[in-house]
């Protein structure tokens, strides 16, 4: 390699830890400085459109434009060329997808907010869907439209009691209805018999169904005791959204009634079930945003998850390394074919490394946010991105080196490949994360301006 080759990979290097060095910036900030939601989401916009914008630029249109202005002559390899770009963004974004499922599987997914926002929906929608499969065991449920009983299973709220604390009284108004989910009670009856309750059986449906006044006391037994409520004023409520429910109900008061005028109880079974599918509806009920100690577990369940995070955003980083060189040399060959000599700025392709730049700091932001809230210390999240930005460096160098030797068509499918992951990127991961954190108007917008300022760095070139 010749003095000028020499040159072209250090100008490259450098341009690619230009471009990978808000990324630096952006962890820092993230993890010192408190910031909005709201901020964080309109600058995810914002780089999102700007990066949108340069590979639209920088990646596709010259390969378009070659085919809109090509001769007669040149039109067979124009449209080659026209072809293989859009094959090579298909493959790309196939590409991206399987290497991300396959990071993610290891726990590469807490790296991005949107994908753990993904990731919990998508295991509570898994609980939802074993829970409406289990409710259908259970008589209590199989009259119910699923909806209505998923609904249902949602109302539900845990209540403690400490040893010797009385959950109720005889005589006392019944207004919850109480499922065990730990411990004992002993209930005693007016008639001075009485019966322990444990895990998994009803307590209080008679009184609570039938709107009676509880006809026994209910103590905790030989320590603490864990119950699930279904309080009144919900149930009044819910009916009147979902009569059949209360008409069901009334029956079951009735059958209830008649179980205990007659001491049989034929519902062990089902109140076992009961108990088992309220646990589970406390943990799968709520918001779709994971709470920190679902975070924690989320990341627990991969030993491995710090790895993974850090290979996912170097996924990330590759693509974007790689065109950076192949994108410079592009301008080298252009300008240097007029003999002019060319100096480092010369040769910046303003657009790919400002959009580039601007991408980059806010997915660090706010990656570095949510690597912090999963126990990273700051000098671990620092280290990671500073390796990354070594990593783009080294990445735009190899770029131009492999842009000297290798014929244009094949040019074009690697540039392909690499804008088809990008695009990729934003759209599962940067848009999301935008619209989650701020609104989708502050997203679309701010990435329309992120647009529109990437279209704008042509003007300096």
């Amino acid at each position: 390699m010749n003095d000028l080759g020499t040159l072209m990979l250090i100008w490259a290097a450098i341009l690619g830890t230009i471009a990978a060095g808000s990324m630096v910036l952006g962890a820092a900030i993230g993890i010192t400085t408190p910031m909005s939601n709201t901020t964080v989401g309109a600058m995810c916009g914002f780089g999102a459109g700007a990066l949108i914008s340069a590979l639209a630029i920088e990646l596709v249109a010259p390969t378009v434009t070659s085919l809109m202005n090509s001769s007669e002559s040149d039109r067979y390899a124009e449209t080659h060329h026209f072809i293989t770009l859009i094959v090579s963004l298909f493959i790309g974004g196939i590409i991206f997808i399987f290497l991300d499922q396959l990071l993610s599987s290891h726990g590469g997914y807490l790296r991005k907010g949107a994908y753990v926002i993904s990731a919990h929906i998508k295991n509570k929608n898994k609980q939802k869907h074993e829970l409406i499969l289990s409710i259908s065991n259970s008589s209590f449920f199989n009259k119910l439209d699923p909806e209505v009983a998923n609904s249902l299973l949602h109302l539900l709220h845990p209540k403690f009691v400490v040893q010797d604390e009385i959950l109720f009284s005889s005589g006392d108004r019944s207004n919850e209805l109480y499922i065990v989910r730990s411990g004992r009670l002993i209930v005693t009856h007016e008639d001075g018999n009485s019966r322990i309750v444990e895990r998994g059986e009803l307590l209080g449906e008679v009184s609570f169904l039938a709107n009676h006044p509880h006809s026994a006391t209910a103590i905790a037994h030989e320590g603490s005791v864990e119950l699930l409520v279904l309080h009144k004023n919900q149930y009044l409520k819910f009916s009147e959204i979902h009569p059949e429910f209360s008409d069901m109900v009334r029956q079951l008061a009735s059958e209830r009634i008649l179980e205990n005028i007659q001491h049989i109880d034929k519902s062990t079974l089902e109140k076992q079930q009961w108990a088992d599918l309220a646990v589970k509806a406390l943990r799968t009920g709520g918001s779709d945003i994971p709470q920190a100690h679902e975070i924690s577990k989320m990341k627990e369940a991969h030993g491995n998850a710090g790895m993974a995070i850090w290979l996912g955003n170097l996924l990330d980083v590759i693509p974007e390394s790689f065109v950076i060189g192949t994108v410079m040399l592009s301008i080298v060959t252009s300008k240097g074919a007029t003999g002019i000599e060319l100096n480092f700025f010369d040769v910046m392709p303003l657009t790919l490394v400002g959009a580039l730049f601007l991408a980059n700091f806010p997915e660090a932001l706010s990656a570095s946010v949510n690597m912090k809230h999963q126990g990273f210390s700051n000098s671990k999240i620092i280290l990671l991105w500073l390796s990354l930005t070594f990593i783009c460096a080294v990445g735009a160098a190899f770029g131009a080196y492999v842009g000297e030797t290798i014929p244009h068509s094949a040019m074009v499918a690697v540039e392909g490949i690499a804008a088809g992951a990008m695009l990729t990127m934003i759209g599962s991961a940067m848009l999301p994360e935008a619209a989650h954190l701020s609104s989708p108007n502050v997203a679309g917008f701010s990435t329309l301006v992120g647009f529109i300022m990437a279209v704008g760095f042509k003007l300096f070139e």
